[in-house]
């Protein structure tokens, strides 16, 4: 995206690179940033944050095996002192024209053990991951069944945007801000996306797909792109 459009307006995505075709140039990101150094390790291809953990030592990359390597953001918007992230449902209607809905309700998926940056837990999947699979598996993690209820571990859009609110956030904005963040995601990816469907499809007309955005949320409220889903559940 940055490459095509310009960092200006595209810069809400994570230093990312997969290795090992990239390894060399995740080196010189290493090397350039001083200790203590924090990735994130994701396998491809996967889901329920299987394999994902976090990197503070150099000899802990893999070298030879095909990961997705990412730049950890340290500096989350915290609620209750909790790291969290925010899952939104966006419709590709069609390609041929771009048509993209974004969906007024998803869900914030909350760590289940209150934030740390200490170098010391940074094995601690509770604190900075936010994926439910791996959430419910602590004695700590509180399920939540009402869509409107701001407590719990999981909640819905909706009761996000009511607690924030009561904060004195401006929501408009921060829904703004993250519904540029998807369509600018769509519009670097459509002659990509358009390529696959002309090779693989034979009706355009007839290619839908549904994804699941996830959204991070910097001390400033900054929306940042983790990765894109497809077929969320």
């Amino acid at each position: 995206m940055q490459q095509k459009f310009g960092i200006k307006h595209f810069d809400f995505f994570p230093q990312t690179f997969c290795i090992p075709t990239e390894i060399d140039k995740l080196k010189e990101a290493w090397d350039s940033e001083p200790s203590p150094h924090q990735w994130i390790l994701k396998p491809p291809a996967s889901a329920r944050g299987i394999g994902i953990r976090l990197l503070s030592k150099w000899s802990y990359v893999p070298k030879k095996r095909p990961y997705i390597v990412q730049k950890y953001l340290h500096n989350p918007f915290l609620i209750n002192n909790s790291k969290f992230d925010l899952r939104i449902y966006v419709f590709v209607y069609s390609l041929k024209p771009l048509c993209v809905f974004v969906h007024e309700d998803g869900l914030a998926r909350f760590a289940s053990q209150k934030y740390s940056n200490s170098p010391r837990l940074v094995g601690n999947r509770f604190i900075h991951l936010t994926n439910y699979s791996v959430n419910r598996l602590n004695v700590e993690y509180i399920a939540n069944t009402s869509e409107e209820s701001c407590k719990g571990h999981k909640w819905s859009l909706k009761a996000l945007w009511s607690y924030m609110r009561s904060q004195g956030i401006n929501t408009d904005k921060v829904w703004a801000d993250i519904k540029d963040v998807v369509v600018k995601t769509c519009l670097a990816t459509e002659s990509l996306l358009k390529a696959a469907v002309d090779t693989y499809c034979v009706s355009r007309f007839s290619v839908q797909e549904l994804f699941g955005f996830d959204i991070f949320l910097d001390e400033n409220l900054k929306p940042w792109l983790l990765e894109v889903n497809v077929s969320p559940r």
